[in-house]
Formats: C-alpha cells, sequence, structure tokens
C-alpha cells in the first residue's frame, strides 16, 4: 500500500510538471525568481495545512458533540474483523461544518 500510494503522489507530481510545461513552456522554471516563488508557495502549503487541521478539528467537535468516538479511527484501532466499522452514525458530512460555527454578529 504504501508503495502504490508513492507512486500516486510521484505520478501526479509528474502530471503537474507536464500541465505546468504546457501552460508555460517546458523550461520557464528557469526564468523566474525560484526563491521567492518557493518561499510564496511554502506559505500556501503552510496555509493549507491550517485550513485542513480547522476543518478535521471542527468536524471532531461535531462528532463530539453526537456523542461520536472517533479515537478507533485515529488511533488505527483494528475491529470486526481487521476493519474499523463506520456507518452512519458516525458519518459527519463536510457540509454541515458551517452549520455547527456560531452566527456571525
Amino acid at each position: 500500500m504504501l508503495e502504490k500510494l508513492n507512486q500516486e503522489f510521484f505520478d501526479l507530481c509528474e502530471q503537474r510538471h507536464k500541465t505546468g510545461a504546457e501552460e508555460y513552456g517546458p523550461i520557464t522554471f528557469l526564468d523566474v525568481d525560484l526563491p521567492t516563488f518557493i518561499y510564496e508557495e511554502m506559505a500556501d502549503i503552510v496555509n493549507y495545512s491550517r485550513y485542513l487541521f480547522i476543518r478535521m478539528r471542527l468536524m471532531e467537535e461535531i462528532a463530539r458533540e453526537r456523542g461520536i468516538d472517533l479515537s478507533a479511527a485515529f488511533a488505527g484501532e483494528v475491529r470486526d474483523e481487521d476493519e474499523v466499522s463506520f456507518g452512519a452514525a458516525t458519518f459527519v458530512p463536510q457540509s454541515e461544518i458551517s452549520g455547527f460555527l456560531p452566527e456571525k454578529e
């Protein structure tokens, strides 16, 4: 599984490289201010990580309020013949996140 996911990542990287080369030219990266570009991309990654953290925590809070214990899933606990069982009671749609937040004043 790890090798499959590793290959999936490299395939995505290659596809992104090809898309960029088609849109901007195959060696345009040689003409950009690469350090500044990397710093901006790193800032974007940090922001995406922050957004993902917030979304995950909100989903945990929704689950907690519903009395759902997600600790087994996050800890990798194995149940029911090597599978963590999830059902309708444990499902928290992402669309419910904004409804969980207090109304803006």
